[in-house]
């Protein structure tokens, strides 16, 4: 990481120590986004515990949420979250030929009704005005109804918000600091 050290549970505070072993204790370690946010151990806390909804309770499927954490890291340049998510993507059955489209800014292939919908309602939070227009939000609700809708919003907050700590303070991308290429 190049522009923050790596704290050490023994380097907070002993009343902040508690948030650096709750994250560690879901996460294994206190890694990627983790290493930048521990400098604010209550609001890493915070953080985590969103994060743990978001990418384990959610109502929305794995595929989608996954497809929204891609779309939302590539508008943002975010390398770090596009390596940890790309791959989960994949696993979470989003097609070769999208993830790639994504990857290089290219016209998305041939959707589902499904993707098209996360698709145009990501792309336009995450570009231009950061709204969606009135037609993307009605199929957005019309698919995922309402609740749906307001975690998919949320889902893509979530990855913006992960995504600036980790573009600010560089995290590096992978444990032997080579950048992914996207």
């Amino acid at each position: 990481m190049a522009r923050l050290y790596k704290l050490e549970r023994e380097q907070l505070p002993e009343d902040e120590q508690r948030f650096f072993d709750a994250i560690g204790k879901t996460r294994g370690e206190i890694s990627g986004p983790f290493t930048a946010l521990i400098h604010s151990a209550d609001l890493a806390s915070r953080v985590a515990d969103v994060g743990a909804y978001i990418r384990f309770e959610s109502i929305l499927p794995v595929a989608v949420r996954t497809f929204a954490a891609i779309i939302t890291s590539r508008w943002l340049d975010c390398r770090y979250e596009w390596g940890a998510w790309s791959g989960q993507a994949r696993s979470a059955g989003v097609s070769d030929a999208i993830i790639d489209a994504v990857r290089d800014r290219k016209p998305l292939p041939s959707l589902t009704e499904e993707e098209r919908t996360i698709a145009d309602f990501c792309q336009q939070l995450c570009s231009g005005n950061h709204h969606v227009s009135d037609a993307t939000y009605k199929a957005t609700v019309d698919h995922f109804g309402v609740k749906g809708t307001v975690e998919l919003a949320a889902t893509v907050g979530y990855f913006a918000m992960i995504a600036m700590p980790l573009n600010a303070f560089e995290v590096d991308p992978n444990p032997e600091g080579q950048a992914l290429q996207i």
